[in-house]
């Protein structure tokens, strides 16, 4: 229940590059590992509703901020994902389109060595849907946003984007209603997986 909401099967943009081969695309998506988590902090049970979308504690402004503008940008995987001679970082896209709804984007840099070095070829982003979220909660290690997940293709799944920092995300995939609906078991999860699984900028 850890993986990122599923995705489309096909990628138009990334379809019309003859350059990379269709295959290593769609087994570079795929390969992605489940986007569970990246840190070993935990929520603890001073969980903090935020209902204005403010920030989450800390000091010096790199504490996780729970507001909608905290997800705005582009980041790229901290983990390398290796196929053959090649190798692969997914890349995310959030564009904010209000303060609880945002457009999300995926793609990939494709490098020519298996370990994430050196010149990288972009492909993408391609947009997988519309996120519109419903709440969101931080404390001092740790804000998350709940929502769903719109696609594309017309299919909707849970989702929850954790910051345990200012410069790191975390996806999880969710149930509807939310599998995960505290702070605490958002942190649970996020301390459970690899930190390569996760986003950074």
């Amino acid at each position: 229940m850890t993986a990122l909401c599923p995705l489309p099967p096909s990628f138009p943009s990334l379809q019309r590059l003859a350059v990379v081969p269709a295959a290593l695309i769609t087994l570079a998506l795929g390969l992605t590992l489940p986007l569970g988590a990246c840190s070993g902090r935990s929520g603890g049970g001073g969980d903090v509703a935020l209902s204005d979308g403010g920030w989450g504690g800390g000091s010096g402004g790199m504490a996780p901020v729970a507001a909608n503008s905290a997800l705005e940008g582009d980041w790229v995987q901290k983990g390398c994902i290796t196929v053959g001679a090649q190798s692969f970082k997914k890349t995310l896209r959030a564009h904010t389109t209000g303060q609880a709804t945002l457009d999300y984007y995926e793609g990939v840099l494709i490098f020519a060595g298996n370990d994430c070095a050196g010149a990288s070829q972009r492909v993408g982003p391609s947009k997988l849907g519309v996120v519109r979220f419903a709440r969101s909660e931080a404390n001092p290690a740790l804000a998350a946003r709940w929502g769903e997940l719109h696609t594309v293709v017309g299919t909707r799944a849970g989702a929850i984007w954790a910051l345990p920092s200012a410069h790191q995300l975390c996806l999880l995939g969710d149930e509807i209603p939310s599998s995960r609906p505290s702070l605490s078991a958002v942190a649970a999860s996020v301390a459970s997986h690899s930190a390569d699984n996760c986003f950074v900028r």
